[in-house]
C-alpha cells in the first residue's frame, strides 16, 4: 500500500522559513544590545580619564600656584625690600647675610622650592656673580652677570608678569623656573632686580605617574613643544604622535589636554584604543560567543528548511539540464513542486516530439537547398563547352575536339559523384585539373595552373564543387581582357584546428572590400553584365553544410590579383 504523506503548500514553507528568519534577526538585536552596552562601559573608560587629567591639573596649577605666591610675599615682604636698597648704599657682608637668612626662612620655600636666587641691580658690583656652579645656591647675585640671558630678557618682556621655563643646560635635572620683576613696594616704577625660583620638574610632574588609565595610557606635559614626563621612555608611536595632535580621537590613540601653569603648557593624557577596549575584552568575548552561537543556530535551521524547498527544485534543473524525464522524483510534502514535476514532464514529451520533426525537415530543406545549388553550377558551363566543342569539329580540330570532349567526361562523372554530396580533397583536384583542361583548349593554352598541395593529400571528405567556381570565376573575370597568360594556384594546407583551400590568380584584381561583402550578399548580384553568382553559390553551401565552421574570404595578392581562401575547421570533416 502507498503511503500517505501530509503535503503543506509552497506558502506554509516559506511561512516557515520567514519565522526562522525572524528569528535570527532577534538574536542580532540582541546582540547589538550586547555591543551597545560594551560600547557604554568604553565610554565610563574614557570618562575616567577625562577626570584623572583633570585631577592632575589641578595639582599641578596648585604646586605653580604656591610658587607663585612664594614670588609675590617674598615681594611683599618689606624687611627684605629695605635690606636689598640698603645694600645699594651701604654694602656689606653682615647684611647680605641678614638679607640671604630673611629671604629663605618661608615655609612655603622649604615645601616647594629647590632653590631660589635674587638677582640685584647693584651699583657697587658687591654682590657676586651668578654661574653654574651657584645653581642650587639659594643667596642674592648681580643681576649684570644674567642680564644677557634669554630667560632674563623674557622676565623683563612679561612686564610683571611670572615668566616660565623649563632649564635644561643649568641644572643637573630639568628644572621648571618661575622669574619675575621684583619691584620696589614704595615705588613701583623702579626694578630692585629679578627673582627667579626653581623646582625640578621631577617633583613637579611626580603626581602624573601615579595616574593609570588602560594599560598602556600616558600623563605627561608639554611645555612649548618639549615633552616632560616621569617616565624612562614612552613608545615611539606616540611620542610621535603628540606634535600634531588636533584629531583628539585617532585610528589608533585617544588623545585629550588640559592647560597647565602658562600658556602653551598642557597636561597630556594619551592612550591607545587597543588598552581600552582590552577592559571590555571579557563583555566582547561573551558577546562573540553568543554572537557566533546564534549564527551557527540560524544556519542549521534556515539550512534544513531551505533544503526543504530547494532541493526539489535543483533535482529538476539537473534532469531539465539532462533533458530528461522526472517522473521518478517524488516530494513528499510540496503540492506546487509536485505539480511543476508533472508539468515538466508533459512538456518534455512535446518537446522531444516538435524537436524530432524539425530536425527531419530541416534536413530534408538542407539536402533540396544543396542540390539545388549544386545542380545550378553545371548548366552554362556544360553549354559553353559543347559550343566549343562544335566549334572545334567545324574546324577540323577533331584531336582537340577528342581531348575537350575527355575532359568534360572526368569532370560530369565527379559531378556527379554517384549521387553523393561529398567528396575527398584529392577528387576534387582531379575534377579541378579537369576544368582547366577544357579551358585551356577553349583559351589556347592562355590559362595555366599550379598547384600547391602536400603528398599525400590529408584524408578529408569536404562538399562537392567548392573549387571549380572560383577557378571559373578567375577565368571568367579576373582574366578577361589579360594579355599575359593567366596564372591559377591550388593551395591546400592545414594548421592545429583548420583546412584551408586557396585559390590564387593574377589577374586584374578587384575591391576586395566589395567582393567579399557580395560573397555573403543573400541574393543573387549581377551589375554590368558581371555575375557573382560563383562565389555567392559556394558561400552558401558552405554555411547550409559546415555553419559557422566555414568561411570564404577574399585577399589581395601583392603582385597582383587576388586569392580566395576557404577555411573549413577539422571538427566538421
Amino acid at each position: 500500500m502507498k503511503q500517505q504523506y501530509s503535503q503543506k503548500t509552497f506558502e506554509k514553507i516559506l511561512f516557515h522559513n520567514y519565522m526562522y528568519l525572524i528569528i535570527t534577526v532577534v538574536l542580532l538585536v540582541s546582540t547589538s544590545s550586547a555591543i551597545i552596552d560594551a560600547a557604554n562601559t568604553l565610554s565610563n573608560e574614557k570618562q575616567n580619564m577625562y577626570e584623572s587629567l583633570k585631577q592632575a591639573q589641578i595639582n599641578i596649577n596648585n604646586h605653580t600656584k604656591m610658587i607663585e605666591d612664594y614670588l609675590t610675599l617674598t615681594q611683599a615682604d618689606s624687611e627684605l625690600q629695605n635690606e636689598i636698597k640698603e645694600l645699594n648704599i651701604h654694602p656689606s657682608m653682615t647684611l647680605l647675610t641678614k638679607s640671604n637668612e630673611t629671604l629663605f626662612s618661608v615655609d612655603l620655600f622649604k615645601k616647594n622650592l629647590d632653590s631660589v636666587q635674587i638677582f640685584a641691580y647693584n651699583l657697587h658690583d658687591f654682590l657676586p656673580p651668578f654661574s653654574a656652579s651657584a645653581q642650587y645656591s639659594n643667596a642674592l647675585f648681580s643681576a649684570d652677570s644674567v642680564v644677557f640671558e634669554t630667560w632674563f630678557q623674557h622676565t623683563l618682556d612679561a612686564g610683571g608678569e611670572t615668566y616660565w621655563f623649563v632649564d635644561k643646560d643649568t641644572f643637573k635635572k630639568p628644572t621648571l623656573c618661575a622669574a619675575r620683576i621684583f619691584y620696589d613696594v614704595n615705588n613701583v616704577s623702579r626694578q630692585l632686580g629679578v627673582i627667579k625660583a626653581n623646582v625640578t620638574i621631577e617633583k613637579l610632574i611626580r603626581p602624573l605617574g601615579s595616574i593609570s588609565f588602560g594599560e598602556k595610557g600616558y600623563a605627561l606635559i608639554e611645555a612649548d613643544g618639549q615633552l616632560l614626563h616621569p617616565y624612562k621612555e614612552i613608545p615611539k608611536i606616540i611620542e610621535d604622535s603628540l606634535p600634531d595632535h588636533e584629531d583628539r580621537i585617532t585610528v589608533t590613540h585617544i588623545l585629550v589636554e588640559f592647560p597647565v601653569i602658562t600658556e602653551g603648557w598642557n597636561v597630556i593624557g594619551i592612550v591607545s584604543n587597543w588598552g581600552l577596549y582590552r577592559s571590555t575584552l571579557q563583555d566582547l568575548l561573551l558577546i562573540l560567543l553568543v554572537f557566533t552561537f546564534s549564527i551557527l543556530l540560524a544556519a542549521m535551521l534556515s539550512r534544513k528548511n531551505s533544503r526543504k524547498i530547494s532541493l526539489p527544485v535543483h533535482r529538476l534543473c539537473l534532469q531539465m539540464q539532462k533533458m530528461e524525464p522526472a517522473e521518478d522524483l517524488v516530494v513528499q510534502n510540496c503540492i506546487e513542486i509536485n505539480l511543476l514535476y508533472n508539468t515538466y514532464n508533459g512538456m518534455l514529451v512535446k518537446n522531444e516530439e516538435l524537436i524530432k520533426s524539425r530536425e527531419e525537415t530541416l534536413l530534408k530543406f538542407k539536402q533540396a537547398e544543396i542540390a539545388a545549388l549544386q545542380s545550378q553550377m553545371n548548366p552554362h558551363f556544360i553549354y559553353n563547352t559543347l559550343e566549343s566543342i562544335s566549334a572545334l569539329i567545324a574546324l577540323e580540330k577533331n584531336e582537340h575536339a577528342v581531348m575537350m570532349i575527355s575532359g568534360l567526361d572526368k569532370f560530369l562523372r565527379s559531378s556527379l559523384n554517384n549521387g553523393n554530396n561529398f567528396i575527398t580533397l584529392e577528387k576534387e583536384i582531379e575534377q579541378v585539373s579537369s576544368y582547366i583542361q577544357i579551358q585551356k583548349l577553349r583559351y589556347s593554352d592562355r590559362v595555366e595552373m599550379y598547384l600547391d598541395i602536400p603528398s599525400p593529400l590529408p584524408d578529408y571528405k569536404i562538399i562537392k564543387l567548392i573549387l571549380q567556381p572560383l577557378v571559373e570565376n578567375s577565368i571568367m573575370h579576373g582574366f578577361k581582357d589579360l594579355n599575359a597568360t593567366g596564372r591559377i594556384t591550388i593551395t591546400v594546407k592545414e594548421t592545429g584546428q583548420c583546412l584551408y583551400l586557396l585559390v590564387a590568380d593574377n589577374g586584374w584584381g578587384s575591391d576586395i572590400e566589395m567582393l567579399n561583402y557580395l560573397v555573403r550578399c543573400g541574393t543573387l548580384y549581377k551589375e554590368d553584365n558581371v555575375n557573382f553568382y560563383c562565389i555567392q553559390n559556394v558561400y552558401l553551401r558552405l554555411q547550409n553544410c559546415y555553419g559557422d565552421h566555414a568561411d570564404l574570404t577574399y585577399e589581395e595578392n601583392a603582385d597582383g590579383g587576388v586569392t580566395a581562401v576557404i577555411r573549413i575547421d577539422k571538427e566538421v570533416l
